[in-house]
């Protein structure tokens, strides 16, 4: 971290900001992130990255897309022409464009970059962040490659925050309860990964935005995303969130998990993976739909994702009115719909808080009880290594060092906020990264050497790992 050493360098740092904002050349760029330099404004971009659009969107710097990726489904991004597939995008076409600029996530192929850095586009391969340290980080990022490393980052800062005020609005209008003994409801979010139905644990993004209904994660003290139906039917969760029909039937078709409170009262509402993993104005949008489905009653559906022809349409404008006026009707049909089953569920919601209301409090402490074990089981396999693509066995690394394990390691130590900008991300080990292994190794009961050593990186790719305070 930079450190203002005297009343003349904060004095600079201030003229530099007020002439940086009164137009004078050469202070807002060339921007460097890690080891790439943007050396002007990017006026034509191309989004890959279903999140990083989200966050584009919500900064304002969505005019400059001109091109995005399938899996860019927003509706108010529908405009800009499809490039293909995120990880297998069409480079004549992001060519074509006269962009400038590329974010993608690190499913592109190596292929496809090398082709465009052929050409000077820079691609950019965002992270999802976990954490809100590594949320305002991203959006720092974002701003400063798209407006500049002062004007460009202090709009990303500024962004982050309007987010965070937003979804603490929404959360201000939950009712207070008068009951100050009252416990708070319980809710767990279930979505399929692969073949297996996962739950929404601690340390997440999700768990962030669920934490905004001031309900109870009944996962919110585990980090195995592993189902357990024990811990499902002692915690019993009054509402349940899950992410697609899949997901649904394996809730709706299992001996346990078919009897819980939420199930067969009703108390279900399905919040896509789009939803809970897109970190601009759709997490607002997503934030408001659970409340409201809590404390309202109200299952509102989500923004319909954007359909991509398959060829461009003659008549582009009278293509989105159209669909414009099929999304309004499918709202509309699915509104009556929600109606119907709320009235036919209220008295089964009645009868079943009336029925769980006296357990509430033995609830909590069996749920607690139940994740702790579960927490226990799964503790000996917790090696986050395999996910870094990184073979831990005999290595060590030291100063000076500069290879990819060492990016890999450095990839890690940011994802826990030990390393507070993505720009340290180089692969060369560093003072930076010297400080941030001490760091680490403090947090973690480890002797502070500041040299990665083979027993240092084992607890480092370890689910385990102490995140930075």
């Amino acid at each position: 971290m930079k450190k203002i050493v005297s009343f003349l360098l904060a004095g600079v740092v201030a003229l530099t900001f007020a002439a940086a904002l009164s137009g004078c050349a050469g202070t807002e760029y060339p921007v460097e992130i890690a080891n790439m330099q943007i050396d002007k404004e990017p006026e034509n971009i191309v989004v890959l990255d279903a999140n990083t659009a989200d966050i584009i969107a919500y900064m304002g710097y969505d005019g400059k897309i001109v091109g995005r990726s399938d899996q860019v489904d927003q509706q108010d991004l529908g405009a800009a022409p499809s490039v293909g597939a995120s990880s297998n995008p069409s480079v004549q076409k992001i060519k074509d464009s006269k962009a400038t600029v590329v974010f993608a996530s690190d499913t592109i192929k190596d292929s496809a970059v090398k082709s465009l850095e052929k050409d000077n586009i820079k691609v950019v391969k965002m992270s999802f962040a976990d954490t809100p340290k590594q949320l305002q980080t991203n959006y720092k990022t974002i701003g400063k490659i798209l407006g500049g490393k002062i004007t460009g980052e202090k709009k990303g800062v500024d962004s982050y925050a309007k987010l965070i005020e937003e979804m603490e609005g929404i959360q201000s209008t939950i009712p207070v309860n008068p009951n100050t003994n009252a416990q708070a409801d319980t809710i767990c979010y279930l979505y399929y990964e692969g073949n297996n139905l996962k739950i929404m644990t601690r340390d997440t993004y999700g768990e962030m935005l669920l934490e905004y209904t001031n309900c109870v994660n009944i996962a919110g003290q585990i980090n195995d995303d592993t189902v357990d139906v024990q811990v499902l039917k002692n915690a019993n969760p009054k509402y349940v969130f899950y992410s697609d029909a899949n997901a649904l039937k394996a809730i709706k078709t299992d001996s346990v998990m078919s009897k819980l409170s939420a199930v067969r009262g009703g108390n279900m509402l399905q919040i896509t993976e789009r939803e809970m993993k897109r970190q601009g104005g759709t997490a607002v949008q997503t934030v408001k739909r659970m409340v409201d489905f809590v404390y309202k009653g109200k299952a509102s559906t989500p923004e319909q994702p954007v359909t991509v022809p398959s060829a461009a349409p003659s008549k582009p404008a009278a293509a989105q009115q159209a669909t414009k006026a099929a999304n309004q009707a499918a709202q509309q049909a699915t509104k009556a719909a929600n109606q119907a089953a709320q009235q036919a569920t209220k008295a089964a919601n009645q009868t079943a808080q009336q029925a769980t209301k006296a357990a509430a409090n033995q609830t909590a402490q069996q749920a607690t009880k139940a994740a702790n074990q579960t927490a226990a089981n799964a503790a000996a396999n917790t090696s986050v290594a395999a996910q870094y693509k990184i073979n831990l066995t005999k290595l060590s690394l030291k100063t000076e060092d500069e290879n990819g394990n060492v990016k890999i390691m450095q990839k890690r130590l940011y994802d826990l906020g030990y390393i507070d900008d993505a720009e340290n991300v180089t692969g060369y080990y560093g003072e930076v990264s010297e400080k941030a292994v001490q760091d680490f190794q403090k947090a973690n009961g480890i002797k502070a050497t500041g040299t990665a050593d083979n027993a240092t990186l084992v607890k480092l790719f370890d689910k385990t790992a102490k995140k930075a305070g």
